[in-house]
């Protein structure tokens, strides 16, 4: 219900607004499809739940110490390579001991990994299950009691599983119940910071089609103390994770985990299918004992039990039993060890009457968890769409009243009606400061020289008082326009160019700064109701957070343009190579569809940002007031040329590209046009 309600109050609030490791087990598809009251060829033992739990106990005795050449002569399926085999039997140490050696290399590099040097504090106060000990000629060994039995059985001082029980109940609304029971020699090494469990995320039909399992912590406990655990998505796996690192001493401990599967039976149509890994294929540790118990609801009979032993490309139905424990109970247990990475599976067939068909109701709810976050990401993405339509026409239709504005200068002009910046607008800037009497402009000849008059320069912004200082360094108030001070042209030029740079990109952010931020909340808004129908609402929320930070570095690269076209591929490489892993990234936690939508947001923000302060979009009306004055400064051109008005308009003109028409062969000491071209050509020449 509260995924329900989540997606209930996000679909509210946007209206409010526009207005271990898992190893996939088994492919399915190879197994022959079970057909209704089909008995399977395995043999079934029809005994009472304490003899089952006795058989549990006894039946590897004759395993757990064993010669060498018992060993060897016993299939036990671990896929070992020769020269692991051959140095198996160059000890005289038992083949128990060997085995599990073995098996420990393969994570050996990782074990050396782990910080010795960081102390983790010691669990509660749980006690450890200490036994006598004793010690046989073979290999250390510990004297225990098993959970549910009286009798005193001897297994290894090492670290490993003696004990593995699993009850599974299947509830008669199709909720699985799990309660399941491990016991574990701890010796510091692997197991020194508690135990862990990986669940499978889907279960996989036979035609290769999965769903999502729904599951739901109730308890666990380590030795009757319970133990604050979570649930934590790590790609296709949910992590049975403790809420705080802790260390277990080295003892006997008996874990209890208790939880619920909802979605987990496949339904077929004519009946339903139980798949499951009893021990997860996870834990790099030997178990000696593994069991497990189904319960049926009503008077069901299963019409066929499947159980496999044995790694994920190895497995054999022939080192396992079935047992009718009850009319409604049934067990299942593999008859030898299982080394690291091994498994027990199950596959029972139901009555498709077993469990009652889910409600539209649940139906639902299913379906949400499957796919919440992709809608809740498709809903963002319409609402960042619409809502752009609506404020540019909102903007459009009341432009007169929006109090946003651009200084006008000349640069700002040039830049409006030609879409550049170049000398000659880096020349109406010289030109304006001769119209504010900052410098005086002075030809004789070829010789062009530029005179400071003033060093009171408030009246400018500070790019254009860091443009004059770099034309006169070190007080120098004269300077000669020729190629020796191009440097400090070329300088100044530059300062201009960021500030014009600056201006349209503030004045971009005035025109969409209402549909920016609001879309960027939007988006924000749709992946914290995201995170909150997943497991871990923080950790989801923060890697979708920075992933959409990271997404819109990479696509500011990808659509950057460089000065050179290798630079423009450049950028893009970069972009590619910042997108791909951060959608990977972020699929850990959301699905693939979900990833895509946020990036498909940040696209459209990214064009109807730019819309705004491009040339055909709000920009065009002051590209049209720009076109205009072109044409009144023609039209007046007689009364500009009278006296002092040309050092009022020559800015204007010159970057208008109208200087031909305002040269006058007359003597105007304030028409400085002439010597504008003649700095133009000692720049360029």
């Amino acid at each position: 219900m509260r995924k329900l309600f989540l997606a209930i109050c996000f679909n509210l609030i946007c209206i409010g607004l526009l207005q271990a490791k898992s190893v996939e087990i088994l492919d399915k598809s190879q197994l022959p499809k079970p057909e209704p009251h089909r008995q399977q060829n395995i043999t079934k033992h029809t005994i009472s739940e304490e003899e089952f739990m006795s058989f549990l106990a006894e039946r590897v005795d004759d395993v757990l110490i064993q010669s060498q050449d018992e060993l060897s002569t016993k299939s036990t399926n671990t896929q070992l390579s020769d020269q692991a085999r051959q140095a198996m039997f160059e000890s005289k140490k038992s083949g128990f001991q060997k085995i599990y050696e073995s098996a420990l290399k393969r994570l050996e590099n990782e074990e050396n990994n782990n910080r010795p040097d960081i102390d983790f504090p010691v669990i509660g106060n749980i006690s450890q299950e200490k036994m006598p000990q004793t010690q046989t000629p073979d290999i250390p060994v510990i004297k225990t009691y098993l959970p549910s039995l009286s009798n005193q059985i001897v297994v290894p001082a090492m670290e490993h599983i003696p004990y593995l029980m699993s009850n599974i109940e299947a509830l008669p609304d199709g909720v699985v119940k799990f309660t399941e029971t491990i016991m574990v020699i701890a010796n510091g090494k692997k197991l020194r910071n508690g135990l862990s469990k990986v669940l499978p995320q889907y279960v996989i039909s036979r035609d290769s089609k999965k769903q999502k399992i729904s599951y739901n912590l109730i308890n666990v406990s380590a030795n009757g103390q319970s133990i604050p655990y979570h649930l934590s998505k790590s790609g296709n796996r949910i992590l049975l994770l403790p809420d705080q690192d802790y260390r277990l001493a080295p003892g006997v401990y008996t874990f209890k985990f208790e939880y619920t599967a909802d979605n987990l039976l496949w339904d077929y149509g004519n009946f339903k299918e139980l798949y499951w890994d009893v021990t997860g294929s996870a834990w790099n540790l030997v178990a000696s004992r593994v069991g497990a118990t189904l319960s049926i609801p009503g008077q069901h009979q299963p019409i066929e039990q499947n159980i496999l032993v044995g790694y994920p490309s190895r497995l054999t139905p022939n080192d396992a039993k079935i047992f009718n424990l009850s009319p409604q109970v049934w067990g299942y247990t593999a008859t030898r060890e299982l080394f690291s990475f091994e498994s027990l599976y199950l596959i029972v067939s139901l009555p498709s009457d077993v469990v009652a068909s889910p409600s539209i109701g649940k139906r639902f709810m299913r379906h949400i968890d499957n796919y919440g976050d992709v809608y809740i990401s498709l809903i963002s993405l319409i609402i960042i769409l619409v809502s752009f339509v609506i404020s540019w026409k909102y903007i459009r239709a009341n432009k007169g009243q929006l109090k946003i504005s651009l200084r006008k200068t000349p640069i700002l002009l040039r830049y409006l009606v030609f879409n550049r910046y170049d000398l000659k607008s880096f020349g109406g800037f010289l030109l304006e400061m001769y119209r504010k009497n900052i410098i005086d402009i002075q030809q004789s000849g070829d010789t062009i020289l530029l005179v400071k008059r003033t060093d009171n320069l408030k009246s400018l912004s500070k790019a254009e008082q860091k443009a004059i200082n770099y034309l006169f360094t070190q007080g120098e108030p004269v300077l000669n326009v020729n190629k020796n001070n191009r440097l400090k042209i070329i300088r100044a030029a530059r300062v201009l160019e960021k500030e014009l740079r600056r201006t349209l990109l503030t004045f971009m952010l005035k025109l969409n700064g209402g549909y920016l931020f609001f879309s960027l909340g939007m988006l924000l808004l749709g992946e914290l109701f995201i995170a909150l129908l997943g497991l871990t609402p923080k950790m989801t929320f923060m890697v979708l957070f920075i992933g959409t930070i990271i997404l819109s570095v990479g696509i500011y690269l990808y659509n950057r343009q460089g000065w050179k076209a290798w630079q423009k591929w450049l950028f893009r490489a970069l972009g590619l190579v910042t997108l791909l892993p951060t959608m990977v990234a972020m699929s850990a936690v959301v699905s693939i569809w979900s990833v895509v939508l946020i990036l498909l947001s940040l696209l459209v923000i990214r064009h109807y940002t730019n819309a705004y302060a491009e040339r055909g979009g709000l920009l065009r009306q002051y590209i049209e007031d720009a076109a205009n004055q072109k044409q009144s400064l023609l039209k007046h051109r007689e009364n500009i040329l009278l006296g002092k008005e040309i050092a009022n308009r020559q800015a204007a003109i010159w970057v208008l590209d109208l200087e031909d028409e305002f040269i006058s062969s007359g003597i105007n000491e304030y028409n400085k046009l002439n010597a504008m071209k003649g700095f133009i050509n000692n720049q360029l020449h």
